[in-house]
């Protein structure tokens, strides 16, 4: 008995901790015209920061971050259809931004973020059947994707709530659209054929826009999805008053 009530309290005590901002990230005061600039700033000084994980805030390492697995399908499902299968998406990159634009809208609880980045790589391991030119395939294994000047733009739903007399905010919403310069592919082994293989690979990353414009709906919510648990995880812990003065 005496074991059950030292776990309650030692529960309670987790679950009603609340933290400041870390002391390396960067507080803007809402009532300044500059607000939003700050804001920017701050985004990205913290976004730089996550090369390692800051585990008290359930920040994870952003450097190499594991996505949500997601299927791509072609909608034609013709004869020369290539139905691809991804899983263990890696991502690197996201601690490197070029630019970001962060606005916040108080009225409508709104966080808008726009990230640039140079250079986005996605590796992830892949399984293909299908036929292509009358030739069945069955094959399997790793890929990649390289996104060149990729613009990131996540829209965040929030509402405010009240935990141990605290104002809070939470994710209940969120939008991610990218938008790359240009995409290279590269899938090994997908042909046993080299000179076909690399061949079909510069096919693909010259018909990068139309594969994107294609595939990536089966992707971005997921993505969306993931980056909102991330920030939800982190806002669990930091209160209103602490992520912003004049609030």
């Amino acid at each position: 008995m005496k074991l059950f009530l030292l776990l309650v309290v030692v529960v309670n005590i987790l679950v009603c901790t609340s933290l400041k901002l870390p002391p390396t990230f960067t507080k803007c005061d809402k009532r300044k015209p500059d607000f939003d600039e700050c804001l920017s700033r701050a985004v990205q000084n913290a976004i730089s920061q996550l090369g390692k994980p800051i585990e008290e805030y359930h920040l994870p390492n952003l450097g190499h971050v594991l996505q949500p697995t997601g299927n791509t399908k072609s909608a034609a499902h013709s004869e020369n259809s290539l139905p691809l299968k991804s899983r263990n998406i890696r991502v690197n990159g996201f601690t490197k931004p070029d630019i970001v634009k962060a606005k916040m809208n108080f009225g409508d609880n709104t966080l808008t973020l726009e990230v640039s980045y140079p250079e986005i790589r996605y590796e992830f391991d892949y399984e293909a059947k299908g036929r292509m030119f009358l030739l069945a395939f069955d094959s399997a294994g790793a890929g990649t994707a390289i996104l060149k000047n990729a613009i990131y733009i996540v829209k965040f739903t929030l509402e405010e709530y009240l935990k141990d007399n605290k104002k809070y905010l939470r994710v209940v919403g969120s939008h991610l659209e990218m938008k790359p310069e240009s995409i290279t592919f590269y899938y090994e082994n997908l042909f046993k054929d080299k000179a076909l293989n690399d061949a079909f690979n510069r096919e693909m990353s010259e018909s990068w826009k139309e594969i994107f414009d294609k595939f990536s709906p089966a992707y971005l919510d997921s993505f969306g999805e993931g980056y909102a648990h991330i920030f939800n995880n982190f806002l669990k812990v930091v209160p209103l008053e602490d992520l912003f003065d004049g609030v």
